[in-house]
């Protein structure tokens, strides 16, 4: 018995849209594609026409919308990633499946903006050995804009983008300048909200423990700028508080504390300005039979699913990194649309006070 034929489902055209809501082709175009060009459509003929599409499930052709508006309907995101994009999540390393999930956020917030529009998101991966410039030209033949997360300080791989033109939104600390749209979080002030919740929490001989490979990141200049500034605030003279960098592997991290605690003693309050900092120095201080948090209280910062999932109660600042990038979305189609950049939107995190500094 011969197999019946697949029933092909036809696609849904512009004019289709048309004889539904009862308007013509030209009208349903330029409603859609928000180009008048002189021509002035009622609500109420907007409204048929969305309805129409909705109804029919239309989906305008991506080559038909950049003929009719030079635009391409889609919005990039450039994101860093450590390997290549054939590498699969290696589910043993903890670091590498947050980071996925941060992603995730990252995505969900983007795509909350897009969805109303109809826009696509077009992933850019950011890895090592992939020139800027591939970036660049694909960007400007696929995308109206982009959203580029965690720029750090890497103003040579920044700078061309900058330059070439692309509209963008950047959500992290912002290493050159330009005409883009920047959504941040006031890194000076979370230094001293932090800050400040030790002095408050009654530590007074403090150490500040920066990662050592971001020591030099504008975002931890500004912490550190910030936590002068709580210190400044409090007017006590028994008020004392020491910078030191420590190396990110585990093992290292413990050892530079055991240095600094036989010359120094055990501290009263510990800031960690980012990464797993807070995670290895609580373990020592275990080990050392140091009370948290009668002995000393802890601080963390840039809370991320490691303290959800291990639960080590230490208070943190948390990011509302997937309303940021809504944010950032939001901002970035409002510019593709008026071509003027907004103004620097500047976030604060939330902190999060826990059993470490009670």
């Amino acid at each position: 018995m011969a197999n019946a034929p697949t029933r092909q489902h036809k696609r849904v055209t512009i004019s289709d849209v048309a004889r539904e809501a009862s308007v013509s082709i030209a009208a349903v175009s330029r409603i859609l594609n928000n180009s008048y060009d002189g021509f002035s459509a009622r609500e109420e003929t907007k409204q048929r026409v969305f309805s129409a599409v909705k109804r029919l499930g239309y989906r305008p052709s991506r080559a038909a919308v950049r003929l009719a508006t030079g635009k391409h309907n889609a919005i990039g995101l450039s994101f860093p990633v450590k390997d290549t994009l054939e590498a699969p999540i290696d589910t043993h390393s903890l670091s590498q499946v947050f980071g996925h999930f941060e992603l995730m956020l990252v995505q969900h917030g983007i795509i909350r903006a897009l969805k109303a529009h109809n826009m696509d998101l077009v992933l850019m991966p950011r890895y090592t050995g992939r020139p800027t410039q591939d970036y660049i030209g694909q960007a400007q033949e696929t995308v109206d804009g982009m959203v580029w997360i965690n720029p750090r300080d890497d103003a040579e791989e920044l700078g061309p983008v900058v330059e070439s033109g692309l509209k963008l939104a950047i959500v992290g600390p912002v290493p050159v300048s330009g005409e883009f749209i920047s959504i941040r979080t006031d890194e000076t002030m979370a230094g001293r909200m932090a800050m400040g919740h030790l002095i408050v929490c009654r530590a007074r001989r403090i150490l500040v423990a920066v990662p050592e490979s971001r020591k030099r990141d504008q975002a931890t200049v500004e912490r550190i700028e910030g936590v002068s500034k709580a210190v400044k605030d409090f007017t006590d003279p028994d008020l004392s508080y020491e910078v030191v960098s420590f190396p990110a592997e585990p093992r290292k991290t413990r050892a530079t504390f055991q240095r600094h605690v036989e010359k120094n003693g055990i501290p009263e309050g510990i800031l960690t300005l980012g990464g797993h900092l807070p995670i290895s120095i609580l373990a020592e201080l275990q080990k050392m039979k140091a009370h948290v948090p009668r002995q000393v209280k802890i601080v963390g910062f840039e809370e991320n699913l490691t303290f959800v999932i291990s639960n080590p109660q230490i208070t943190g600042l948390r990011y509302p990194i997937e309303e940021m990038c809504h944010q950032a979305a939001t901002m970035l189609l409002e510019y593709v649309r008026s071509g003027t950049a907004p103004r620097p939107v500047y976030v604060s995190p939330q902190l999060i006070a826990r059993a470490s500094c009670q």
